[in-house]
């Protein structure tokens, strides 16, 4: 019942220098969006215009954690038991329980308790961190006070400020704060005196663009009472919300009454607006989620009519658009996808941009459905065996580069019928039933003749559309319209080419396009041995390329070692030197110029990415610069400041927060870690891979991540580790050995390990080396329990107060052993208390089944019954079918103590079928009480119907007879 130490946390404690400055350093990553249609709301007095919210974004997937424990064998111990044929309870322990108490604030501020204003329905938003996103709008230094007081007020709703004082500038471009403000749920505007800075070709202040821009978003707006200096444009821009139907503004006299509107306003509008947002029943899977192109798709309305028509024919189980690169192959399928997405359980999005190796499709793919990863099963069994039934919808974007997978792919299909395929790629897969969709460039227009001839031809129209976000004053006249037909006609009406030119034209009108680009399409000379179109495409870029200033040519270079785009944190970490580059602004020219896209990864930030045609050459140009290996350094060290800070963060109340930062940067990390062992640099490899390494095992990687620490270990460099980064190592090594079941190899490791910590007085490295030794045991080596309390009291000492929780968990489960009921349920009730407090469900959950069993134990049947229905929620919210197993065997136990042995023997034959379909076994510390269960259940009913009844307790939905179970035992 207790999980492995595969990883829980890697601490500030450690010394090494990429980890210490990451805990110090790292940020934990936003929320995610809702988007939908525009309706309007009051609050209270105050009209809220804004928009009705359908769910379009990730939602709460499966967070990660770790194996309950080492899978080997032992002979178990016999315990006295209420399971044993004529006993009815062991003895009486409810004077040694404590109720679990509520949850309070988390260290992080946030409150995890629930405020009364919030209806329960709202509490579990589905989004990845369960919390809508705020932007708060005003100025900065003027209203610092003010937004302070916002701030609070947010974040004690359990809603997610976006304000740009966390971790931007003063005056972010308007590139970046659009995409900021795209992503999120609601607007809050507060105003005072000033009217805040214009930027550089901008009519309006950045204050009053953010209103602008938030247009179909329920808005919240504040105006300071007293404020004798206003200035008169801001005064024009209150007046007009004032004036504008659905707008009013609130007035307020200080911060505190400030934030008491906010907070009471965000949690009228959550009750009345959002409290009915559906929730999908597909228990433990992430929700249906489809990044939202950033423009819309341009004609293609034959191929979009195609594709979704295969895809509505049952029979037709895979579909590839395909065509070369920049060809918008993504685009029509995500086109295709969202108008499938309400004839589906679900439609999941699968970004392979980044994934070379065809090993690493299963996880990307199980990240992308909400699948974690349970025992030693194939990560694509898991997921066929999660999607089963189920009408589902897959859209793998870019498989080319990973074409060795598609046998696992057919494999999924044939495993699941009602599962259905959408690639995108430039090759076909080649498999049996593949329906090819082709798409060719866009047609452009075969005469010249003014805007009226050329207006109708895609091409055309997509320059235009592109060319108007650049320049909203753009129109297509006689004067420019015979240029404009020339340009596309030019481009060949490739559209990624036809975007790229189009986004000059605010500085190069359309003559002046044509006549610039007549030199740099020359494809008569001799060139690279690739189709004229692809060498359209490279010339195009490197034209765009070539109007770019110094700053910008240099980011994007640099930017090329994000194999899967990057935040805005990333990009200032990996692209400025010592300060030599604005990354905002210069990140946002380029947003500008359509060589790098903001886009919705699921993390709640916008992760800025090139496509490859453009990454490819922006990688050539950073290896011309002489700069390849000094970036690659500051990205590893950036993505070891993440990982750092996720190690912690994966245990705590943002924990599907950091599982959907970690991953959008799984290739990210992958590569980082192989580039810093290939590169012997052992130290980087240990800082960003040993915090991770659930997270690793989670995502179907264990066994690569071991290869690469045994790797690490043979380093030259590993010789001059410090002594922290050899002992993390050393744990790594120990602790995923004991995940893949190899608990003889992991025994001498993690002794080192001890011996180590002991020399130098590490009580965290000591506590979970303890830990991982005696999971390394029988469980009647009679030095386990002393190896749990010490593993307790160090870290006790540490001051990890998940890492107490946890080896609180197997300290309670060797007292059961020992016959102490009452010991084991103080553990298991303070390891409760503790998991509530942080917030960290899955832990409850395996508390709750473990207090449920105790409570058996004691014949405590009300007791019993509500720690396993608390555990089957939690449960069934996390699709933790390790954890289901449990639930069921403490149903089964429940059936059998209230006299109805037949339900316990089905109950009990359900949780041995799911723990064959994930590949576990009972933690060796609870295979007694499960023997002994059984030997009960065959006792009360005899062998045959024994085995009857758990053959079809085998072959019965789990989750329905989790349901099933739960109201059988409450009707007795």
């Amino acid at each position: 019942m207790v999980q492995a130490n595969v990883s829980s946390v890697v601490s500030a404690r450690t010394k090494s220098e990429p980890v210490a400055r990451a805990v110090r350093t790292a940020k934990a990553p936003r929320s995610t969006r809702i988007a939908g249609n525009t309706c309007r709301t009051s609050v209270g007095a105050r009209r809220v215009d804004g928009a009705g919210f359908t769910r379009t974004s990730r939602a709460d997937r499966a967070p990660v954690h770790g194996c309950r424990a080492a899978q080997a064998c032992h002979r178990p111990a016999r315990l006295s038991s209420p399971f044993r044929p004529g006993r009815t309870s062991l003895d009486s322990a409810s004077d040694a329980r404590r109720s679990a108490s509520p949850r309070r604030s988390t260290a992080g501020g946030s409150v995890a308790g629930a405020d009364p204003r919030v209806p329960e329905a709202v509490r579990d938003i589905p989004t990845p961190d369960r919390r809508l996103r705020v932007f708060v709008s005003s100025t900065l230094e003027e209203l610092a006070a003010e937004r302070a007081a916002v701030r609070a007020a947010i974040t004690g709703l359990r809603l997610t400020p976006v304000m740009f004082e966390l971790g931007s500038r003063a005056h972010p471009p308007r590139e970046l704060y659009r995409a900021y403000l795209e992503q999120s749920d609601v607007f809050v505007g507060i105003y005072g005196e000033r009217y805040g800075w214009i930027g550089p070709e901008m009519p309006i202040s950045g204050l009053e663009d953010e209103y602008e821009l938030s247009s179909g978003k329920p808005r919240l707006l504040y105006v300071r009472r007293t404020a004798p200096g206003r200035e008169p444009r801001l005064d024009e821009l209150i007046v007009r919300i004032q004036a504008e139907s659905g707008s009013s503004t609130t007035p307020y006299d200080d911060p505190g009454e400030l934030a008491e509107r906010v907070a009471d306003d965000l949690a009228v509008l959550l009750t009345e607006r959002f409290a009915a947002t559906p929730v999908p029943a597909l228990p433990g899977l992430a929700a249906g989620w489809l990044p939202t192109p950033p423009t819309p798709l341009v004609d293609r309305l034959e191929e979009l009519a195609l594709v979704t028509g295969l895809l509505r024919d049952p029979a037709v189980r895979l579909v590839t658009v395909s065509g070369p690169g920049g060809i918008g192959k993504t685009r029509l399928a995500l086109a295709a996808a969202q108008e499938l997405s309400v004839e589906r359980d679900a439609v999941w999005f699968v970004d392979l941009q980044a994934v070379s190796d065809p090993a690493d499709v299963p996880g990307a793919v199980a990240a992308a459905v909400g699948v974690s990863v349970e025992g030693r099963r194939a990560v694509l069994d898991l997921v066929a065996d999660r999607l089963a039934g189920r009408r589902v919808l897959l859209l793998l974007d870019n498989v080319e580069q990973v074409l060795a997978a598609a046998p696992g792919l057919a494999r999924l299909l044939a495993h699941c019928p009602r599962t259905q395929l959408l690639v995108t790629s430039r090759s076909l897969l080649r498999l049996r039933g593949e329906h090819d969709v082709p798409l060719g460039p866009l047609a452009v227009p075969a005469r010249a003749g003014g805007a009226a001839a050329v207006a109708g031809s895609p091409a055309v129209r997509l320059f235009v559309e592109r060319a108007r976000q650049a320049d909203p004053a753009f129109e297509l006249d006689d004067a420019g319209s015979d240029a404009v037909a020339e340009v596309v006609r030019r481009l060949e009406g490739l559209p990624l080419a036809v975007e790229l030119v189009a986004a000059r034209v605010r500085t190069l009108p359309p003559r002046v396009l044509l006549r610039r680009l007549d030199g740099a399409l020359d494809l008569g000379g001799p060139g690279i041995d690739v189709p004229d179109r692809q060498r359209t495409l490279r010339a195009t870029v490197a034209w765009s390329h070539d109007l770019l200033d110094e700053p910008e040519r240099t980011l994007l270079a640099r930017l090329s070692v994000c194999a899967g785009g990057a935040t805005l944190d990333t990009a200032e970490a990996v692209g400025a030197v010592d300060g030599d580059l604005d990354v905002p602004e210069v990140l946002s020219a380029l947003v500008g110029h359509s060589l790098v896209t903001p886009t919705d990864s699921g993390e709640g930030e916008p992760r800025f990415r090139m496509l490859d045609v453009v990454r490819t050459f922006a990688g050539e140009r950073l290896r011309e610069r002489g700069e390849e290996t000094a970036t690659r350094e500051r990205w590893a060290r950036h993505l070891a400041t993440v990982s750092a800070a996720a190690g912690i963060g994966l245990s705590g109340p943002d924990r599907r927060l950091w599982q959907a930062r970690l991953d959008a940067e799984a290739m990210d990390l992958q590569e980082a870690v192989r580039w810093a062992v290939a590169t012997d640099r052992a130290e980087l490899a240990v800082a960003i891979s040993a915090p991770l390494a659930r997270w690793w095992w989670a995502r179907g990687l264990l066994t690569q991540m071991a290869a690469i620490a045994d790797a690490t270990a043979e380093l030259p460099s590993a010789a001059d580790l410090p002594e922290d980064a050899a002992g993390l190592l050393l744990w790594a090594r120990g602790t995923m050995r004991i995940a893949l079941g190899r608990a003889a190899e992991a025994a001498p490791l993690l002794a080192d390990v001890v011996a180590g910590a002991r020399q130098r007085d590490d009580p965290w490295l000591l506590g979970h080396g303890l830990v991982g030794l005696a999971m390394t045991l029988s469980p009647e080596d009679p030095t386990l329990p002393a190896l749990l309390e010490e593993s307790v009291a160090a870290l006790r000492r540490s001051g990890d107060t998940w890492s107490v929780a946890f080896v609180l968990v197997p300290h309670g489960d060797a007292a059961l052993l020992a016959g102490d009921l009452a010991a084991a349920v103080r553990a298991h009730e303070e390891a409760l208390d503790l998991a509530r407090e942080l917030g960290d469900d899955h832990l409850t959950a395996t508390l709750l089944d473990q207090l449920g069993l105790d409570a058996l134990l004691a014949g405590d049947v009300g007791s019993a019954r509500d720690r396993l229905a608390g555990a089957a929620a939690l449960h069934r919210e996390l699709g933790d079918q390790e954890g289901l197993a449990y639930c069921l065997d403490g149903l089964a136990g429940l059936s059998l103590l209230t006299g109805d042995a037949p339900a316990a023997a089905r109950l009990s034959g359900t949780a041995t079928a799911v723990r064959r379909s994930i590949g576990v076994a009972v933690w060796p510390m609870l295979q007694p009480l499960v023997a002994q269960l059984a030997d009960g259940v065959r006792a009360a009913l005899g062998e045959d119907e024994d085995r009857r009844e758990r053959a079809a307790g085998a072959t019965t939905d789990p989750w329905a007879a989790l349901d099933a179970g739960l109201a059988a035992v409450a009707a007795r």
